[in-house]
């Protein structure tokens, strides 16, 4: 499993492996699969060039995550990982990836939200250092 970058100029990639993420799993996102499928190349591409895009590649694209610039800190956003790949530490890999790059960025904080009943996810993000934040349904990292 390779953890990928993505640059503007992949802004396919990204797009696919979205799409296939709104379709699998619509409620947890917070954007709908026919909003995103009306998005045109530029908005694609905008999107790929904004923050950290990351994807785990096997033969084809299995799990994606991104992260962008709060005023809190960085934000990690839109973690997935396919059904067929889950319990195979591709989401560990993906989010240890983002930890590294936030730390050689200078970033102090990490953050991000999940559902309180999304206890898989829960358990990954403790297990890699992130706590309960003070809002609800956010876990926060101090990178050190």
């Amino acid at each position: 499993m390779q953890i990928h970058q993505v640059t503007p100029d992949e802004w396919e990639l990204w797009r696919d492996i979205r799409l296939d993420a709104l379709a699998s799993d619509p409620e947890e996102f917070g954007s709908t699969l026919a909003r995103e499928q009306a998005y045109g190349e530029d908005d694609w591409r905008a999107r790929a060039a904004e923050g950290l895009k990351l994807v785990a590649l096997g033969p084809r694209p299995v799990a994606l995550v991104a992260a962008t610039a709060k005023p809190e800190g960085l934000y990690l956003y839109s973690m997935w990982v396919r059904d067929s790949h889950r319990g195979q530490g591709v989401g560990e890999a993906l989010v240890r990836t983002v930890l590294a790059w936030a730390a050689e960025e200078g970033w102090k904080v990490v953050r991000l939200r999940v559902w309180d009943d999304n206890l898989p996810a829960r358990r990954l993000y403790r297990r890699l250092g992130f706590v309960d934040a003070e809002e609800p349904e956010h876990m926060e990292f101090r990178v050190s």
